[in-house]
């Protein structure tokens, strides 16, 4: 005998269209590009109506920056997950780094720039980007101190601040260099052991043992 079919409520059936929405138009923003993701498109994409599409986020800016800010947390999240999940042993400055570069190399990156270029000429799209980026940082800053707590007696202590946007800006330069397929200007993995070797240097660390590598 077929088990009951369970009816979902209203708040669900909401909540799934909205994640379909945003789900969609990151995908669009990833494959086709900032110009080509229209509310049409979007909405063809998740199945819904446009009604519903325009119900649910009543301007384009509105379902561009959700989708971004759904993308974001879940990014932190995951980030927060695999951090958590290394080897006792393992080096957390190598780890950090290469994981959170890791995350600029995925359609993550791609569609934020895609957002921020647009937003240079579109304030009803700069000012809500302008908002995600300050929380996300917030967030970073948060996570930063989670992973890393601050002594006292640390050599060359760094405002959590200042290292967090050094790190943000060279993989934002390195992400934005690689955003033409096909065409990478730098050796990424030489510049990215460069600066870890720098940020020892400024913290009188020692060097992770080279084992397994």
């Amino acid at each position: 005998m077929p088990s009951p079919r369970i009816r979902r409520t209203q708040a669900e059936r909401t909540a799934d269209t909205r994640r379909a929405l945003l789900d969609a138009t990151f995908d669009a923003l990833v494959e086709v590009g900032f110009k080509a993701t229209t509310t049409t498109e979007v909405a063809h994409r998740a199945g819904v109506s446009l009604g519903a599409l325009l119900h649910h986020f009543p301007t384009k800016a509105d379902l561009l920056t959700g989708a971004v800010t759904h993308s974001f947390g879940r990014r932190i999240e995951d980030y927060g997950l695999l951090m958590a999940g290394l080897d006792p042993a393992a080096d957390k400055l190598d780890a950090a780094i290469d994981l959170l570069w890791s995350m600029y190399a995925r359609p993550t990156f791609i569609a934020w720039h895609e957002l921020w270029v647009a937003a240079r000429t579109d304030p009803d799209l700069a000012a809500p980007m302008i908002e995600i980026d300050r929380q996300f940082m917030v967030a970073s800053e948060l996570l930063y101190t989670q992973l890393f707590p601050a002594t006292d007696d640390a050599p060359g202590r760094l405002d959590k601040a200042v290292g967090l946007n050094l790190v943000y800006a060279l993989l934002t330069g390195l992400a934005t260099a690689q955003s033409l397929p096909g065409y990478e200007p730098f050796r990424t993995d030489e510049v990215l052991d460069a600066f870890k070797a720098m940020i020892r240097a400024y913290l009188g660390t020692a060097q992770p043992p080279s084992v397994g590598r």
